[in-house]
């Protein structure tokens, strides 16, 4: 298992508020970092965060995903192939593990729910940006779609890319180099990690057909684990969730980046959000330019 890292404030820089551009004010005080609300708009999000370079070293490290969403369907055999980090986890088996069951279970009930809000079955291309391991992009591959993926971590992308062998780019949304015109964008647990989310939206939005459909997830900063907890909420993880979302924030932004959000779901017994009383699943479509 590998040691924690110990961040200081030289890995960390301000910033403002990705839709008003000011400085927020602080909630949480959990130094090096601080959880701040912007003043205009109420979006939560963390200034000071991770530089840039100390969040890629962060998602690169081989036990970023050991021990939580991948629970023990992560170890420590190694991918096949070199590349410049070497050798990385490999997601085993984890038949009966309980994350990738709940895993295969958010995996299910996801792409069902897309069938159902596009009215048919798998028919066209499908991007996931943050795509992990692959383990989502995979089911999406075998249920017939032609997919792409985006992912952060070298880990990530290189196991998603040798071991299942699907097409992901390593990098930034905005740097990969993607054909527009997707049918369907998904991205799980991903906006809350990057950079500027309304660059990230647009990204999406001009990445995905005017009749396309788009997915994704967060955590958010207004469900009851999170009003209850304060700093003890067990997914305010000030290093990596940087942006903390509400039902009308999520709306706000999306809107902003040419986006309608129409349906969020929230229910824990839903399939496509089982088990998580802090998250929610949102369905967005794209707003005619």
């Amino acid at each position: 298992m590998t040691a924690p890292v110990t961040w200081t404030a030289e890995d960390t820089e301000e910033v403002d508020c990705c839709l008003c551009g000011v400085r927020g004010r602080l909630v949480h005080d959990l130094a090096p970092f601080g959880v701040v609300r912007c003043p205009r708009c109420g979006l939560v999000f963390v200034s000071p965060r991770l530089r840039p370079e100390a969040l890629q070293r962060l998602y690169d490290d081989v036990g970023y995903f050991e021990g939580g969403v991948y629970g023990g369907g992560v170890d420590g055999g190694g991918v096949d192939g070199g590349g410049e980090d070497g050798g990385g986890p490999a997601v085993a088996d984890g038949r009966f593990d309980p994350a990738m069951l709940l895993q295969r279970t958010w995996t299910a009930g996801r792409l069902a729910l897309l069938d159902r809000v596009r009215g048919r079955g798998p028919d066209g291309r499908l991007l996931e940006v943050g795509a992990g391991y692959g383990l989502f992009l995979d089911a999406a591959r075998q249920a017939g779609w032609e997919t792409s993926g985006v992912e952060l971590s070298r880990t990530g992308a290189r196991h998603a890319r040798e071991t299942l062998g699907l097409d992901v780019f390593c990098g930034q949304l905005a740097d990969a180099p993607l054909r527009p015109g997707f049918d369907v964008v998904c991205a799980w647990d991903t906006v809350e990690h990057v950079p500027d989310p309304l660059d990230f939206w647009r990204s999406a939005r001009s990445l995905v057909a005017d009749d396309g459909v788009v997915l994704f997830s967060t955590p958010y900063v207004s469900s009851l684990p999170a009003r209850l907890l304060g700093t003890r909420w067990w997914t305010l993880k000030p290093a990596e969730h940087i942006w903390h979302f509400t039902p009308r924030t999520h709306a706000v932004l999306l809107s902003r980046a040419g986006l309608a959000l129409t349906q969020v779901v929230r229910n824990p017994l839903a399939p496509a959000n089982a088990g998580r009383l802090d998250s929610l699943v949102g369905v967005a479509r794209p707003v005619p330019l």
